[in-house]
C-alpha cells in the first residue's frame, strides 16, 4: 500500500494530562472511520493530521511531503473540515470556495456539488447569516475542490438533512475510490453502510 497520510510517533498533552502518546499510523487510498467515545483525542488527532495545530513531539507526510518541513507542498493535497470551522464571519460562500480553489491551486468547484447540496441560494450570504446546517454543506462542498488526495472530516455529518447526508455518502464512495479519506463520526451505520475501515481511537496510543 501507498501511504498517502503517515504520521509517526506523534504526543499532545493539555494541562499535563496526555491525550495522544505515540500515535503512529499509515494509510493509503480507502474510507477510514475513526471511532471513538467523547474526549479520547479524536478532534485533536485529526487537527495535527491537518496542520491547524501542532503536536508536542512527531511528524506528519501528506503524499510523502512532510506537513511542517514542506508545508506548502504537503497543503495542497489536504482537504480538512473541522468539526468548528472558524471562518470569517463576512465572508461569503463564493468568498469560501475561491480561497479554497486558490489554496489548493484548483478550479472552482463542480456546479453538481453545489446542487447537490442545494447552496445556490446561499452562496451570495455572509457565513454568519447561515444556519448550521447550511455552515457544515458549505464546509463539505469545499472540501471536494480540486483533487484533494486526502480528506480529513470531524463529525462532518452534524447538522445535514435527510438528502444532504444521502448526496454526501454518495462523494464519500466516489472520492474514496481515488484519495484517502479519514473521518470521525458517532454515527456507526453510516460506517458500517459506506464499509469503511474502523480506526479504534483508544487503539492509537490515545488516553
Amino acid at each position: 500500500m501507498t501511504a498517502i497520510l503517515r504520521c509517526s510517533d506523534l504526543c499532545v498533552a493539555y494541562g499535563g494530562r496526555p491525550v495522544l502518546s505515540s500515535v503512529s499510523l499509515s494509510l493509503g487510498v480507502g474510507f477510514y472511520g475513526l471511532w471513538g467515545a467523547n474526549g479520547t483525542g479524536k478532534s485533536t488527532l485529526l487537527r495535527m493530521l491537518s496542520g491547524s495545530a501542532r503536536p508536542d513531539h512527531g511528524d506528519v507526510w501528506i503524499n510523502g511531503k512532510h506537513l511542517v518541513r514542506d508545508d506548502v507542498a504537503a497543503r495542497q493535497s489536504l482537504a480538512y473540515v473541522p468539526d468548528e470551522a472558524v471562518v470569517y464571519p463576512f465572508m461569503t460562500g463564493h468568498d469560501l470556495m475561491a480561497l479554497c480553489a486558490w489554496a489548493r491551486k484548483a478550479p472552482d468547484i463542480a456546479p453538481s456539488i453545489i446542487e447537490g447540496f442545494g447552496l445556490a441560494p446561499h452562496l451570495d450570504k455572509r457565513y454568519d447569516a447561515l444556519s448550521l446546517g447550511t455552515r457544515r454543506k458549505m464546509l463539505i462542498a469545499s472540501a471536494f475542490i480540486g483533487e484533494p488526495s486526502l480528506l480529513l472530516m470531524d463529525e462532518p455529518a452534524n447538522g445535514l438533512d435527510a438528502q444532504s447526508h444521502a448526496f454526501f455518502g454518495a462523494l464519500l464512495a466516489e472520492k474514496s475510490r481515488i484519495a484517502c479519506v479519514l473521518l470521525s463520526t458517532h454515527d456507526g451505520a453510516f460506517l458500517e453502510t459506506m464499509g469503511a475501515t474502523i480506526i479504534r481511537q483508544e487503539s492509537l496510543g490515545a488516553s
